[in-house]
């Protein structure tokens, strides 16, 4: 399977990076449900047939873009370090800035927040604080933005928590062009 990177997505058209977007934003939901019992991950009926349902909803997204734009299923490694997680939330971020019409990724923003603190735990490092409720697009890229910022410096040896730009200071931690 291919993988897609930072420079792909900044290649895409609005309309094809809406779609995957939606695609990486299912993606995230049926992980998160997998991953966090506090996310209906605890083993009950429900909490299994809301799984199912989310990895449907993610097949069916992601069958019908790779049919769409004839590629190869959009593959992503093991996110479990900086380094790589890093690569993921800018080549996310880079998606979103080209997807003019996408709807709000929380699902993405909650599983970049939830890698980085299972990172952050493993490391014994401080986690990046989160910004205000993502509701748009915008906020979606701002999250991304600062958990970027905390994959470069924050998650090696720096004393203090980042904050994501909207969430207590006035500059991005990070330019976005």
């Amino acid at each position: 399977m291919s993988q897609i990177t930072e420079r792909t997505a900044e290649q895409l058209a609005p309309v094809q990076a809406a779609e995957l977007a939606a695609v990486i934003d299912a993606q995230a939901r049926w992980e998160n449900l997998r991953g966090e019992p506090s996310r209906g991950g605890d083993g009950t009926p429900t909490a299994l047939q809301n799984r199912q349902k989310a990895y449907e909803a993610f097949r069916s997204r992601q069958a019908a873009y790779t049919t769409q734009y004839r590629t190869a299923p959009v593959s992503e490694t093991t996110l479990n370090t900086p380094d790589r997680l890093g690569e993921w939330c800018r080549t996310a971020r880079a998606v979103l800035l080209r997807a003019e019409t996408a709807a709000c990724p929380a699902h993405l923003i909650a599983k970049a927040h939830r890698l980085a603190d299972r990172i952050a735990t493993r490391l014994g490092t401080t986690i990046v604080e989160r910004g205000a409720p993502v509701e748009d697009t915008a906020g979606a890229i701002r999250e991304l933005t600062a958990v970027i910022a905390w994959c470069e410096t924050g998650s090696g040896s720096a004393p203090h928590v980042l904050k994501a730009p909207g969430a207590g200071t006035t500059e991005p931690l990070v330019k976005v062009a």
